[in-house]
């Protein structure tokens, strides 16, 4: 079922995202969707929110949050899973949003992060 987030929304216009409960129903709704529009959306689950949305394949960037690093606000840092995906998110948000961010490995988990600092 497409239920609209309260949460989450596009960066791009403002809107909410669609929300789906499984990565089932998800992939269900990415397979209908590319095929319908002949787009290429995947599925991934929010760190904010848990639930499913579904993103572009090419801004794909899998990661989860971190449960030891914090960013300046307290909320969990996202940690990407390769070195190559934090520097793929770090381009899509300078692109996005002129923020140039570096990247750097956690010294605590198995994965990367991205930072202000240079």
């Amino acid at each position: 079922m497409n239920i609209k987030s309260t949460t989450c929304f596009n960066q791009r216009n403002g809107k909410p995202l669609s929300e789906y409960s499984s990565e089932v129903e998800a992939e269900g709704a990415a397979i209908y969707v590319n095929s319908q529009h002949r787009t290429n959306l995947a599925p991934y689950q929010c760190s904010r929110c848990g639930q499913w949305h579904l993103s572009p394949k090419n801004r794909q960037t899998p990661s989860r949050a971190c449960n030891i690093c914090t960013d300046t606000f307290g909320s969990a840092k996202e940690l990407y899973e390769t070195r190559e995906a934090a520097q793929k998110r770090a381009r899509i948000i300078r692109k996005e949003k002129g923020v140039k961010l570096s990247v750097y490995q956690c010294p605590y988990n198995n994965g990367w992060h991205l930072t202000k600092r240079g």
